[in-house]
Formats: structure tokens, sequence, C-alpha cells
């Protein structure tokens, strides 16, 4: 059995899809029908259901991949730590995060980290949660920053800050009357807002997801005027007076250095969200993937902590 056809194998899995796998993987569909084959052969059992569509793993299929993954980890992990001997500064560290995150993140831990490693390639994979979950799972990104919790199994993670999620609300909106100049976050109950028109990030973002929850403890479906894949486009409309939006302490300030400023107001009920490091379960951590990790939760807390309120 060799590692290539575990790795053939896992593609025509995760595509559902012998010719998709084919085009991923560079090779003619024939021939990687032949390696599958191959594999059933030598191991006397079927591993997918060809008579699905698309096609399916059989139960034997499911726990052959499952072990498959832990094999390709493990010798991912060998090669890695061979090459941390000989290369203990370079490699290649690719990264999952969002946009927003990536704008006030990156700019206050990037420095400190390429000076310790300048040789090491930094390639970033910006998405929606729900991509950087999809990425987590096939591989593609060594580390992610995103908030927890993650509804996929297998991964370890390490905090970086817990901060309670803001309703943003324009500067002149009657709720903000007598509230003088004060920026502090006050209190606002979310079932007061029920005829309030609000302007939400789009599905599979966590942001969203987290709104969701909160109507629906609230009991009502809020009265969406707009949706957006940015927290700045809906910043920037909360403040001319579009509708309510949703954000952090840290997305708001970022996003009112460069825009109209906005009424911050602590959610009630309250959802305090807690922004991770994450990598898969098992995963040998590189010199410079240990360093990143530290970097970011001091740099994180030590910066953007002082700005929080207490949760």
């Amino acid at each position: 059995m060799e590692l290539r056809q575990l790795r053939y194998m896992l593609m025509v899995a995760e595509e559902k899809s012998f010719s998709r796998a084919a085009e991923k993987l560079y090779i003619a569909q024939p021939h990687l029908s032949q390696y599958i084959q191959k594999l059933e052969n030598q191991i006397g059992i079927q591993l997918f259901d060809r008579k699905s569509t698309p096609i399916t793993l059989t139960y034997a299929g499911e726990q052959f991949a499952q072990v498959a993954r832990q094999m390709l980890q493990l010798d991912s992990n060998l090669l890695q730590q061979m090459k941390d001997f000989s290369e203990e500064n370079s490699g290649r560290l690719a990264l999952g995060i969002s946009p927003v995150r990536s704008a006030y993140i990156l700019p206050i831990i990037l420095p400190a980290f390429r000076a310790l490693f300048p040789q090491v390639d930094l390639s970033l994979h910006e998405g929606t949660s729900a991509n950087l979950e999809e990425w987590m799972n096939q591989g593609v990104t060594d580390l992610t920053i995103l908030s927890l919790p993650i509804r996929s199994e297998g991964f370890s993670y390490e905090i970086l800050m817990e901060e309670k999620l803001l309703i943003v609300a324009p500067p002149t909106h009657p709720l903000t009357n007598g509230l003088g100049d004060n920026d502090a976050p006050v209190s606002l109950n979310l079932s007061d807002l029920e005829h309030e028109p609000f302007v939400l990030l789009q599905q599979g973002q966590a942001l969203r997801r987290i709104a969701d929850s909160l109507f629906l403890q609230a009991g009502y479906q809020p009265r969406i005027v707009l949706e957006t894949r940015s927290s700045q486009t809906a910043h920037n409309l909360a403040s001319i007076g579009t509708g309510f939006t949703f954000s952090t302490l840290s997305i708001s300030q970022l996003n009112s250095n460069v825009n109209r400023p906005v009424r911050l107001f602590t959610a009630e009920p309250s959802f305090t969200r807690t922004l991770a490091v994450v990598y898969r379960k098992g995963k040998y951590l590189t010199k410079y993937e240990q360093a990143f990790i530290r970097i970011t939760k001091e740099t994180v807390q030590s910066v953007l902590g002082r700005a929080l309120p207490k949760t």
C-alpha cells in the first residue's frame, strides 16, 4: 500500500467524484480509477459505492479514510520534523483568517514574526468562517484564526482573547439620546429593536450565526434591509442610519478610524466571543508555527486587550 493511494482515495472521498478528483490531482481519470481499484483489490474490500450519485464511501471506506488521514498526518509530521533539523528558520505557513481580522490583526503581529523568521513564506487564505473550517478540514491551512466554537472535530486551539458582541447604532438614533459623549458601550436589550431595520452579514459568517441565535432568543425575526459580506460595509451603513448591525469593539475601532463614528451598545442577551488560533489535533508544530502562535497571543492580548470591555 502506497501513501499516494491513500491521498488519491481521500481526494475522491472529498470530491465525491472520480472526474473532479482526477482534475485536482492532475492525472487522467482512468489512471485514478485504476489506482483505487488496485487499492480495493489489495485490501479485499470495496471502499466506494459507485452506484450512488454522487459516489459515497461504504462503511468500511469511512473507517479506512479515518485511518488514512491519520497515516498521512504522521507522514507529514515526520517530514516536517526532518525539515526542521535542516532548515530551522525557513518554511511555509498557510494562515486561514477572515478579511476583517486580517486587516486589524496582521499589521500588529507580522513585524515581530518577520523579525524572527524572515525566510518563512506566509500565504493568506481569507474567507468566511465556513470557508476557514473547510480549508482546515482539507489541510489547506496550517493555522487558522477564527471564533470558537468550531463545528469540526479533531482540532486543538490556543485562545487569543474574549470580547462581547456589540450592537452598532447610528449616533443620531433616538435610543442614543441622553447618553452624552461617553463612548463606553451601555446595555441595550435586543427585544427593544424588534421593529428596527438591520444590516447583517451574509449566512456562513460567524457574526451572522451569532446574530441569528440572539434573535431566536429574543423571540422575533429581524427586519433585514440588507445583507453584506463586509463588516466595514455594515458599519458604514449603520453610521448613516440604514440600520442596526453587530460588531465587536476591536472591529468597530478599526472601522471608526477610517469611517464615520457610530454608537455602541452591549447586546442583551449577552454573547461573549472567543477568538483562537486553531490547528489539527496531533499536528507537529514547527518552531515558526509555535512562534507565530506565541506572538499572536501575546500581541493581541497586549494591544487589543487593553481596549476591550471586561467580560
